[in-house]
């Protein structure tokens, strides 16, 4: 499995707003796209940092879906009023425990 992750310097303000597109919006873009396996949306309030992090099954599968990582990127970041640029990785996930 792989992953990328975005982080976003935001409005602390504005995490909420950032949230709700992050889960109305972002996600039913990644649906039905080939080898997407999930989405995982992190905050820290205090200092307006977010991250978002999308799993997908193969290298290829995740480097497919580039486009619609900075299209999902952007809106966030409109939604969050961004300051600076996105961060962004790549990741291969070599363990991961979930329950």
């Amino acid at each position: 499995m792989h992953a990328r992750t975005g982080r976003l310097q935001v409005s602390a303000e504005q995490i909420d707003d950032v949230v709700r597109v992050m889960t109305e919006d972002q996600i039913a873009m990644f649906h039905g796209q080939p080898g997407y396996r999930g989405f995982t949306g992190l905050a820290d309030r205090e200092n307006g940092t977010v991250m978002g992090i999308s799993f997908w099954e193969t290298e290829a599968d995740m480097r497919a879906g580039e486009q619609l990582g900075r299209e999902a990127r952007r809106r966030a970041g409109e939604a969050g009023g961004t300051r600076g640029e996105p961060v962004v990785d790549r990741w291969e996930v070599v363990f991961d425990e979930m329950v």
